[in-house]
């Protein structure tokens, strides 16, 4: 009885191997889509921010936006449950920066535009636990964020008027890690179009000085105590862009593509 129960284990074990590698030999192995997610989140950003300037106690700049991004991925299929993809992906947003402010009936104003762009490149690996739609991942990638900005911020020091132009921020490198969670939707039988929606979150570790180190006068500005005020509140807004729109942050993917 224990050998014939032995027998019949293997044989289910043989049975069900022989199913399970005719159903991924049979599936299709690749999938190339372009993701528009990053426009919806650029679009997202200026609509955020109006909401922002409407709450109460939060001291931000008036902050014009708009802004386009876009991505790319190759997956491959390594098993059933297990794929690998490599993704690039563009995200640029354009600024214009308005702050004022008065104290004791001397005024400061900052004018400024402000270009950003973001690219990276990034390695995922996806789990599928139910062989079907549904996955879970994990990312390790490369960024590479720009500020541009120009511009000047005026107003009256020591008696009389002034205008200096705006610090240079420069480019800042990266190293990204991520989690996402989606589903890669066939229409239809496996193979052909596939529209893939995630949501994830990006944590970025910068190798260089922030944004809000770089944001900084020299001179008898450094010594203002509206410029320094000025200077707190518009590196906030950089180091929220770096840390959660551009570097880091919630991530929307809204891929189409084609699984062959």
């Amino acid at each position: 009885m224990t050998k014939k129960s032995l027998l019949m284990l293997v044989l289910a074990v043989v049975i069900a191997g022989s199913i399970f590698a005719q159903s991924f030999a049979s599936m299709p192995k690749n999938t190339v889509t372009v993701d528009v997610g990053p426009t919806v989140l650029a679009l997202a950003f200026g609509q955020v921010v109006k909401i922002a300037e409407q709450i109460p106690d939060i001291d931000i700049p008036d902050i014009d936006a708009t802004g386009f991004g876009i991505a790319a991925q190759y997956e491959r299929q390594l098993l059933s449950q297990v794929s690998v993809a490599l993704r690039g992906a563009y995200l640029g947003l354009d600024l214009g920066l308005r702050y004022g402010s008065t104290d004791n009936g001397l005024s400061l104003n900052l004018a400024g535009d402000m270009n950003l762009k973001a690219i990276s490149a990034e390695a995922h690996v996806r789990f599928y636990p139910f062989a079907g739609s549904f996955f879970v991942g994990g990312m390790v990638g490369y960024g590479n964020l720009t500020m541009d900005l120009t511009g000047t911020v005026s107003g009256t020091f020591m008696g009389g008027n002034r205008t200096d132009p705006l610090p240079s921020l420069g480019a800042r490198n990266y190293a990204k890690l991520g989690a996402r969670v989606g589903w890669r939707m066939d229409l239809g039988k496996p193979g052909g179009f596939v529209f893939e929606p995630s949501l994830g979150y990006d944590h970025a570790i910068g190798f260089d000085d922030s944004f809000s180190e770089k944001f900084q006068f020299s001179g008898d500005l450094a010594n203002n105590t509206q410029v320094n005020v000025m200077v707190r509140d518009v590196g906030k807004v950089l180091d929220t862009l770096d840390s959660y729109v551009f570097a880091g942050g919630p991530r929307l993917t809204l891929g189409f593509g084609w699984r062959f």
